[in-house]
């Protein structure tokens, strides 16, 4: 019986020690699984990410930025820049859309946590337009007289934007829908004449914002959207500052995360996914449209040598295996928007405001205007047609029966060697525009002569045998005539046009009488040199016009123009200019008439002849001879 008890005393300790062991077991077991999950989630939130899985994570973001002018604390008006190097509001405009600036970037989702996985709509993007906080304190603290130089900028640039205007509209009237550069030199038009009226309004509007405003200020105005979805800054996020650096060696670039209010398009990547991860930066190397898009404040512009960007956006969107769309705008003030390389060089179309005021419109290679465009720019003609290398070769035409064309003769079409002939005016048809330019005509030559030039004298002491006869034919068939005078170095202007007018009859009808110099380098020295040369020249001009009239041609040549005529800009604005150039390019300066090949041929007349086409159409041909009855 006693044993009773003993057992049960001696079973109870073996109970009790197997109990403890169970627990010791049960939570050395929940360290170690804890242990192992721990350890697993630090491998799993250092591991390095695939670029499939980052490629999920992506989101593309619109960023939407601009300048709000505000008078007694409402906005009255909006810029989309701030040109340090002129103090100029770029784009100020009334109206909020048209002044943001919009780009295209890609953002990634992140977590809210460093631990754990809590995706909850919010996206990490690079903006690069931090600069425009700085901007908007240095604005305030001198806004008043930033808008008296905006005003002043403005009526500089109504002034330039006038003369651009004018060379546009003389470039439509003489030339075609068939031109190749028409349509975008058309639109160019249209859009300057726009920006001078919404200048005049402008003007108007500071100018009442000096008179009236109490309380003047510009605020920083940026918005984010998704799918047309707007976004929301996140202000209570901190990120770590290696994120200045991802893509950078400039502290212009930072990151700021949104909050986005939709769920449903966050990628299940993502929510397996915590904010360190996105800012290592090792993790930036999988993300290349960051590399692409951003570069640091002032890099060398790729467009203009001697200048530095301030910005460079390039969409992410391949157009092809190498091309790009994108925007860049540099210290000068010289934006362009189009087609480019990964590297911010323009390649294929695309547009260049220039600074100074200036606008090229076309196609580009390497970062140079190469192929068909236009420049449009103060004091200068309009420069359509074909570029290479960043240079302007000129215009190619297309020679068709709708043009005006006419011939220059002496007595080289009447004498050819020993033979003398005589012209038959009746069988009058142009057949050949030359070798050079036989390419370039569509359909059949077989062109009417509608004016001719003939050579009446020569210095003091030649007068043409011919002309008197040529010029009688010529009218009794219809053909409206001139004549012209062969500049000569050994005689003063004043002589010269003394000895045309006294032999050469110049009726009502008749084309204006033209003075031909065409000299050498060693004439203009031998005569006394260029400023002689432009004195004797302006004597002539002067004194013909008094005596019939009418207002001379200046026929000179391309080269003439252009090493020698440009000393002398009085005499291209006031005297409309007849250029001879043997070429397939027409020359590029505003001119009334175009040598463009002494082989002509023309039947009646033998021998080669110098074909001439007028800078226009009939239309304005015909407005041109009424002028002169």
């Amino acid at each position: 019986m006693r044993l009773y008890p003993i057992f049960i005393v001696s079973l109870q300790p073996k109970s009790g020690m197997n109990m403890d062991k169970k627990k010791k077991l049960m939570w050395i077991g929940v360290v170690l699984l804890g242990v192992a999950v721990l350890v697993v989630w630090v491998l799993y939130i250092n591991r390095s990410w695939t670029e499939k899985e980052v490629e999920r994570a992506k989101v593309e973001v619109q960023q939407r930025v601009c300048f709000a002018l505000m008078a007694d604390g409402k906005d009255v008006a909006f810029f989309s820049r701030f040109s340090e190097s002129d103090s100029a509001f770029v784009g100020l405009t009334n109206y909020r859309d048209s002044a943001l600036v919009c780009s295209e970037g890609v953002g990634v989702w992140v977590n809210s946590t460093s631990l754990f996985p809590s995706a909850n709509g919010k996206i990490l993007v690079p903006d690069v337009e931090v600069q425009m906080e700085t901007q908007q304190e240095l604005i305030n603290q001198m806004l008043p007289l930033l808008i008296d130089k905006n005003r002043l900028l403005m009526q500089a640039a109504q002034a330039r934007e006038r003369v651009m205007a004018d060379e546009v509209d003389y470039y439509l009237l003489r030339h075609s829908i068939a031109d190749n550069e028409y349509i975008g030199v058309a639109n160019c038009s249209y859009m300057l004449a726009s920006h001078l009226l919404h200048q005049d309004k402008m003007m108007l509007l500071l100018d009442s914002l000096t008179r009236h405003a109490k309380r003047m200020e510009v605020r920083v105005v940026r918005e984010y959207y998704k799918d047309q979805l707007q976004l929301h800054p996140v202000t209570n996020i901190l990120t770590r500052p290696s994120l200045m650096h991802l893509c950078s060696d400039s502290a212009d670039v930072r990151f700021i995360v949104l909050q986005s209010d939709s769920l449903t398009d966050i990628p299940d990547t993502c929510l397996a996914m915590s904010t360190p991860l996105f800012l290592d930066d090792d993790f930036s190397g999988l993300i290349p449209e960051w590399h692409v898009r951003f570069y640091p404040h002032l890099h060398p512009n790729p467009l203009i040598q001697g200048t530095s960007l301030i910005s460079l956006t390039i969409n992410q969107k391949e157009l092809t295996d190498s091309l790009y769309y994108g925007t860049s705008l540099d210290t000068l003030s010289n934006a362009y928007i189009g087609q480019m390389d990964a590297c911010g060089h323009a390649q294929g179309y695309g547009v260049m405001r220039y600074g100074n005021g200036d606008y090229y419109e076309g196609e580009w290679l390497d970062g140079g205007r190469h192929g068909h465009g236009f420049l449009v720019a103060p004091n200068q003609v309009v420069k359509a047609g074909e570029w290479a290398e960043d240079k302007y070769l000129g215009e190619k035409m297309t020679y068709t029966d709708n043009r005006v064309y006419g011939i220059d003769i002496s007595r080289y079409q009447h004498e050819i060697g020993r033979h003398v002939y005589p012209i038959n005016w009746n069988a009058m048809r142009i057949t050949s525009l030359g070798k050079k330019n036989s390419p370039l005509v569509d359909g059949t030559i077989n062109f009417p002569v509608s004016f001719v030039y003939i050579k009446s004298t020569q210095g003091i002491t030649i007068k043409s045998a011919y002309y008197q006869q040529d010029a009688q034919a010529a009218r009794h068939h219809g053909i409206i005539c001139g004549a012209y005078h062969f500049f000569s170095f050994k005689a003063t202007g004043q002589e010269q046009a003394e000895y045309f007018l006294a032999n050469t009859q110049i009726l009502a009808g008749d084309m204006p009488p033209v003075l031909d110099v065409e000299p050498t380098d060693a004439q203009i020295e031998e005569a006394g040199g260029e400023e002689k040369m432009f004195s004797d020249m302006r004597d002539w001009l002067q004194a013909v016009e008094r005596a019939v009239g009418k207002r001379p041609i200046l026929y000179v040549s391309q080269n003439f123009v252009k090493y020698h005529l440009v000393h002398a800009p009085d005499l291209c604005h006031d005297y409309l200019v007849w250029i001879a150039r043997y070429h397939v390019y027409r020359p590029d300066v505003r001119l009334l008439f175009w040598q463009l090949c002494y082989d002509g041929r023309v039947a009646g007349i033998h021998g080669g002849v110098d074909i001439n086409i007028f800078n226009g159409y009939r239309e304005q041909f015909d407005e041109f001879v009424a002028q002169q009855k």
